[in-house]
This record gives C-alpha cells, structure tokens and sequence, in this order.
C-alpha cells in the first residue's frame, strides 16, 4: 500500500506560513530582552518565548500530521470469496483522524432475503425458512469462521423503500437485531456484538435491478477483522462501505445508527 500527500499548493502555503510566524520568534528575543533591566528578567522573557515558540511548533506538526492523515487515500485491494451462501468482501476504512479498521463484509447471496414487511423471518428462493432452522440454513461453514475469528461482529438492518419512513427505519433496527441474534450465536460470548440500522433505501437507482426491491434489503453482518488503537469504528466503517459497487452505501440509507447489544 502507498501512501502519497495530494498535491495542495495553497495547503502548503498555508503551512508554510505558519512555519515562518514560528521561526520569527527567534527574531523577537532581543526586542524581548530590551523590554526587561535585569539577566534574570532578560531570561525569564526568553525562557517564555521560547515555551511559547515550542507550541507554535508542536501546533504546526500535528496540523501537519492531522492533514496527512485525513488527505491520504490509500489504494486498498479489495479481497472478495464466495462461500456455498454468501459473498465475503473484505474493506478498508479511516475514521476522521486516519486511524484504519478492516472489515469482512459477509453479503448473503440473492437466494435469502428478508420476507417483505417482515422483520423476523427469512426466505429462500422464495420459500419461508422456519426460525428453528434460519441459523443452520444461512450460516454455512466458512461464515462460522469468520465469526468465530471476528474481533467484534456488526449486524446490518435495512429496509426497501417501500412504506413509511418511521415505520420502516423501525424494521430495519428489528432486522439488525434479529441479524445479531443470528450471527452472534457461533462467536465467543466475549465478542462484542454491534448492530447498524442503515434504514430505509431512499436512492433511486437507474442501474440497480428493476424487477423488484428486494436487493435493497440484504441480510448482511460484518466480521471487525483489526482496528488501529483508538479508531472510532463508526467512522471507519462509513468510510469503508461508501463508494462501493458490491456493498449498500450508507449514502443511500436513511441512517446510520451504530449501536452495542452484547
């Protein structure tokens, strides 16, 4: 992965600016030690100047490092898998302070969805799976593995455009939680279990499929692979689903409601 700083002309003047507002407190020592009678008065004001020039400095850097940080785009290869019932995409994303976390999304395949206006129950190919089977049936053996290695486990909610909007966001936060129940089952009860509410679609889509809505609400969980220490995961995870052709973005979702359950 490489990371590069886009070119920012007038970033760098800016920095460059500061940089120099920096150095010419050097220049104001002697104006400094003319003001005072004494040595011990001449060191006190350049012991102060200099406190005061160390924080300009500081300041400067973690401007500088701060910028680095969320200008830097790097090029992630996303890895994809395809299991016996679902899609496994592993993403990369950055909170607002570029801190990484990685992410395997597990899609399942255009065989499960949800039961229309249901928030509980699951069908296959068109046939409803009863709830004493929904886990053995969706979760095949290479998603079980994921889970099970997953350092935290997120269960998505989502809802079709169809319907009102309040009634609608509360099916896809019923969905997450049914998804949570499901796929946090095979974890290790240490495991955090998160779900996300993404909503109501609300996007058109012009190249989206147009024999129904069901691709707009997917049963989806996500396996946390690694989070950089003090990663705000909600942000890195927005980051990571946007912009994708093979995920929902949450840009066209009514929400993004990120919430602990375990």
């Amino acid at each position: 992965m490489t990371d590069t700083l886009p070119e920012d002309g007038e970033g760098r003047s800016k920095m460059r600016r500061r940089a120099m507002g920096a150095y010419r407190w050097s220049d104001r020592f002697q104006w400094l030690s003319s003001l005072f009678k004494t040595p011990a008065d001449v060191g006190f004001a350049t012991a102060s100047a200099a406190v005061v020039g160390t924080v300009a400095s500081m300041t400067i850097v973690d401007a500088v490092e701060t910028r680095a940080n969320r200008d830097l785009k790097p090029i992630v290869e996303e890895r994809a898998r395809t299991t016996a019932n679902s899609t496994m995409i592993e993403i990369v994303g950055y909170d607002k302070a570029g801190r990484r976390g990685v992410f395997e999304v597990v899609v399942l395949n255009k065989d499960f969805m949800w039961v229309h206006a249901s928030a509980d129950e699951l069908e296959r190919q068109g046939t409803r799976i009863p709830a004493s089977a929904v886990a053995e049936t969706v979760l095949d053996a290479d998603t079980r593995v994921s889970l099970a290695e997953a350092r935290e486990i997120i269960a998505v909610g989502t809802a079709s455009q169809e319907g009102q909007a309040a009634a609608e966001h509360q099916r896809a936060r019923q969905r997450a939680e049914r998804t949570a129940a499901i796929a946090g089952a095979p974890a290790p009860e240490w495991v955090p279990v998160y779900t996300l509410n993404l909503g109501q679609y609300r996007e058109p889509c012009a190249a989206c499929e147009t024999t129904g809505t069901s691709w707009q609400r997917p049963f989806i969980f996500i396996a946390v692979k690694d989070l950089q220490d003090g990663t705000v995961m909600g942000e890195a995870l927005f980051d990571a689903m946007s912009d994708k052709d093979n995920l929902p973005s949450p840009a066209s979702y009514s929400a993004f409601e990120l919430s602990k359950v375990r």
